[in-house]
């Protein structure tokens, strides 16, 4: 007796019409088409999110190790993050080496990366999804407005944040030269898409050694 109660309740019971399973597919096809029109630019903006971040961690990393460096028998004197618009694809990071001075009780180096007579790199760190850095700016005080690039003489082709002990204070430069060290530096980063809003981020480093970061561009 229970086992045709059982047979008579699976005969009863009713599965998906033909009907009815198009209209899922096509809703989940629907569903499917308009999440995945908006991955791209998600994705896009996801790893530009993240470039930022490894960039602004490769400089607090270097004022860190800058400021508090002990001068490992006397050859790291400082650390820094060097950018070049000739290889906006990377941030490079460097260990400064001392410059031997009889009359400093701390041996410093002189802020700028160099490669020789020994090259100074610690690391490379490669930005993805075919982002790059856009622009360098720098400002020679808080108050004045940033220049960038080309617009201004002199052109700014590479900028130079670096940190010597005790403090933590940034020297900011540029063109590989330290004749003038200013008061403001801004990093912009782009993805394909900039300046849209949402795809170019920006990193500011100011003396002081205050650092920042927003969504926009540097001026």
């Amino acid at each position: 007796m229970l086992l045709r109660k059982v047979r008579l309740l699976c005969i009863a019971k009713k599965g998906f019409t033909l009907i009815e399973l198009l209209i899922s597919i096509s809703i989940m096809a629907i569903i499917l088409g308009i999440v995945m029109s908006g991955a791209p630019q998600s994705i896009m903006r996801l790893s530009l999110s993240d470039n930022t971040y490894q960039a602004e961690i490769l400089i607090r990393e270097a004022q860190l190790q800058g400021s508090s460096i002990n001068s490992l028998n006397n050859s790291i004197g400082g650390a820094g993050v060097y950018f070049n618009r000739a290889s906006s694809s990377q941030t490079l990071k460097f260990k400064d080496r001392v410059i031997i001075d009889p009359t400093r009780a701390i041996n410093i180096g002189d802020g700028l990366y160099e490669m020789s007579p020994f090259n100074e790199m610690e690391s490379i760190t490669m930005l993805t999804n075919k982002q790059v850095v856009g622009k360098l700016c720098v400002a020679t005080s808080t108050a004045d407005t940033l220049y960038c690039n080309t617009a201004n003489t002199p052109t700014v082709d590479t900028l130079t944040i670096s940190f010597t002990r005790p403090k933590q204070e940034a020297h900011i430069y540029i063109n590989d030269s330290t004749s003038t060290e200013y008061a403001t530096a801004c990093i912009q980063f782009d993805s394909f898409r900039s300046p849209e809003k949402g795809f170019v981020k920006s990193i500011t480093v100011y003396r002081s050694g205050l650092i920042t970061k927003k969504f926009g561009t540097c001026v």
